[in-house]
């Protein structure tokens, strides 16, 4: 993959979470709780790409926004996986799991990166944190059979979207700091990482389009 395909597919995957934004801002009045909490993740995406979009043209460091929104971002999935998938995990193993991930971010920043380096150690313990509860929530649904409509069931298509996104990512967030930015390598990886971006965005939006059965 060129640079120029890389940066156009990168490009592609910035402006794709405008299509859930939209979806859920036209569906807003009727989302049920953890489509709420989705929509209010997209929102936090919208404004951290923006932000993320503005430092690097005035400062020259987008990087300290991506460790902020590291710990939101999993703040809401969380927050998500714990309704979805209580009562097989109880929340106190949740609430655990926001407690390590702040001290991972802690010390991904303090001795493993900075602010000037993409936070890659902190966002590959996230993406295995959020791998096992997509899992999770697979395994509670088989073993309860309640869901009698997975096509319209929200939670199944975030799950869908999360194992995709970061199974595919959790190798290129854990090496991305140690590939030369000026291979050919650096542009490839990031343009496969964008095409699993814009997947991630289709399936957020649909989960925000659907009303549960």
């Amino acid at each position: 993959m060129n640079e120029q395909l890389s940066w156009f597919i990168s490009d592609c995957s910035l402006y794709s979470i405008a299509i859930p934004a939209i979806v859920g801002i036209w569906s807003y009045k009727r989302l049920n709780h953890i489509q709420k909490l989705l929509f209010f993740l997209v929102l936090l995406t919208v404004i951290t790409e923006s932000t993320a979009y503005w430092l690097e043209h005035n400062t020259n460091n987008q990087q300290v926004i991506y460790h902020l929104f590291t710990l939101l971002e999993f703040i809401l999935l969380n927050r998500i996986f714990t309704r979805a998938v209580s009562p097989l995990l109880p929340n106190f193993f949740f609430n655990a799991t926001l407690i390590a991930m702040f001290l991972i971010e802690l010390v991904d920043l303090l001795w493993l990166s900075s602010l000037q380096q993409f936070n890659g150690f902190a966002t590959a313990i996230e993406s295995l944190f959020l791998i096992f509860f997509a899992l999770s929530y697979f395994y509670k649904t088989m073993q309860e059979l309640k869901v009698k409509h997975l096509e319209k069931e929200p939670m199944v298509f975030i799950s869908i979207g999360i194992l995709l996104y970061f199974s595919s990512s959790l190798f290129i967030f854990l090496f991305t700091n140690y590939v030369d930015s000026e291979t050919s390598t650096l542009f490839l990886i990031w343009g496969i990482h964008g095409i699993f971006s814009i997947i991630l965005n289709l399936f957020y939006a649909i989960a925000l389009w659907l009303q549960p059965a």
